[in-house]
């Protein structure tokens, strides 16, 4: 099938549609909704499977490595290109590797499980559920962009539903956190688009003649990963120089930590969670603040590696400060959902300082953490909802011996915040050992290795304000809350229940996960420490 990832794009804009054209009552809505993002789940499912057992790509055929015809490249798969505004050098070009597969999968997940998980909105349910698909289709296409045109509108679309639901179905403060999320990302897009310019005026035409043979400017990212993997193997190979890749490098990399977020461009998040309905907190941690994330392992490091390689402690020091700074400020909160929030300013620390260190092991943990966050967060902000849901209130203080009266919610609450922490046999152990292996094993920290053990301490920060906040939240007499306490409805166990099984199967079987990373490190990266 040619067209699977278009048909990836396209599915959920066409639920968008029905959605909002047939879904007139709370129940149509719902239900249009949950079809299209299943079967949607379901055509990504098949892409991860023929990537594991080609022999199985029913639909979808097996995964065939698309390279330029001169010389070698990186090895991108499903490759879709047509013309699209030839006059300017812009072309339809969509692929998945090792990168974007696993974070494409996750996105139609969460969103089918947002759907599940928000069955009862009755505020405008037929916008809610068509927005919801919306933004489904915008993650989709910036995991799927091979161009940098198309990055751009994708990258920029996101922004749009997020928005929309912050600010219609958020709290009380609603248009002040909805109005900071958006002068945030939108500053970080406009300086992202900027880097884009200068690659596309200054370097793409020479880019362009050294892999398709054409002198013509072009958004084409696939030139710029081709060049610069030669380039990896060759310095001699044509490709522009260190120079003129630091200030770009710079300029990609504040745009991305503005959207992962990172110390001390973060203070958006916070903010954006606590008014966001559950549904928008799942997807903008579980899927939105890995787009930044993605953009630093496929730009940064895909196409300008010197620069990488000369700025890396621009990586271990933002990692390293948001981590041990989102553990501090975690201990003084007292409203669940802003301590989730901050807890994953730390954890996406975690994703810079694997990058930091240059080794394959630790730049596969990075991306394996990215992965990893999604789902725990999906849980732990569908907490913070059953919480309010459940009892009326998600303040820590209010809050005592739920594991009484809420049996299930405290069971999957425990399963959450210890996988959160890093529990072996969970998912997030694997990722944040083999982040710091590689920071202490990688060549850039060898001189400071001791500096690992700061972020080791935010472990143990970590560690303590989580069980800290389970001893409150659990144990103890139960205390008169603003609603009295139920447990879980049926169609929230439903989401749980896939997560929690995910959590233990990523986390007892890692290496079918940890194979696609590996793919996208070893062929596409090969200059990193231990792969190639």
């Amino acid at each position: 099938m040619g067209y699977i990832l278009s048909l990836i794009v396209i599915l959920p804009f066409l639920g968008f549609l029905v959605t909002w054209t047939l879904g007139r009552t709370q129940r149509s809505a719902k239900w249009i909704a949950l079809v299209f993002s299943l079967v949607e789940t379901g055509l990504v499912t098949f892409l991860l499977v023929a990537f594991w057992r080609p022999d199985w790509s029913l639909f979808v055929g097996p995964p065939t490595a698309s390279t330029p015809t001169s010389g070698d490249g990186v090895p991108l798969f499903y490759v879709e290109r047509y013309p699209w505004i030839p006059q300017i050098g812009v072309t339809y070009i969509l692929g998945i590797d090792g990168l974007s597969l696993p974070l494409l999968w996750l996105t139609p997940l969460l969103a089918t499980l947002s759907i599940v998980f928000s069955w009862d909105e009755d505020r405008r349910p037929r916008e809610f559920f068509a927005i919801l698909l919306f933004l489904e289709m915008s993650l989709a296409g910036v995991f799927l962009a091979l161009d940098f045109f198309l990055f751009v509108v994708f990258w920029e679309l996101v922004l749009i539903p997020m928005f929309l639901l912050i600010g219609i179905w958020g709290g009380p403060n609603r248009r002040y956190a909805s109005l900071k999320f958006f002068v945030y990302t939108h500053v970080g897009y406009s300086i992202m688009l900027l880097s884009i310019f200068t690659l596309y005026w200054f370097y793409s035409a020479d880019v362009n003649a050294a892999v398709y043979g054409s002198s013509t400017r072009t958004f084409d990212m696939t030139a710029f990963l081709h060049a610069a993997y030669r380039h990896a193997l060759s310095p001699a190979a044509q490709y522009f120089q260190l120079g003129a890749q630091l200030p770009v490098f710079v300029a990609f990399l504040f745009a991305f930590i503005v959207k992962l977020p990172s110390f001390p461009v973060h203070t958006w998040l916070p903010d954006a969670h606590v008014e966001a309905p559950t549904a928008g907190s799942v997807l903008l941690a579980g899927i939105l603040l890995k787009m930044g994330g993605y953009g630093i392992f496929r730009v940064n490091f895909g196409i300008l590696p010197d620069a990488t390689k000369d700025l890396w402690w621009v990586l271990a020091v933002l990692g390293i400060i948001s981590m041990v700074y989102a553990a501090l400020v975690c201990l003084a909160q007292v409203d669940l959902k802003r301590l989730i929030a901050y807890s994953s300013v730390g954890h996406m620390g975690f994703v810079l300082l694997g990058a930091s260190s240059l080794t394959a092991i630790g730049v596969q943990g990075g991306i394996f953490q990215l992965f990893n966050h999604g789902i725990i967060t999906a849980v732990l902000f569908m907490l913070a909802g059953s919480v309010k849901h459940g009892t009326g209130t998600r303040n820590i203080s209010e809050l005592s011996g739920l594991a009484k009266v809420m049996p299930q919610f405290s069971l999957v609450l425990i399963i959450g915040f210890f996988a959160s922490m890093g529990l072996p046999g969970l998912n997030s152990f694997w990722s944040e050992f083999m982040v710091f292996v590689g920071a202490y094993s990688g060549p850039t920290l060898e001189p400071w290795r001791r500096l690992v053990i700061i972020p080791l301490v935010s472990i143990v920060i970590t560690a303590a304000y989580y069980v800290y906040t389970m001893h409150r939240i659990l144990l103890g007499e139960v205390r008169e809350t603003p609603e009295k306490p139920h447990d879980l409805p049926s169609y929230e166990r439903v989401s749980y229940v896939v997560l929690v099984v995910l959590i233990f199967v990523v986390g007892l079987f890692p290496l079918p996960f940890l194979s696609l990373i590996d793919q996208y490190t070893t062929a596409g990266l090969p200059w990193l420490v231990g792969g190639g």
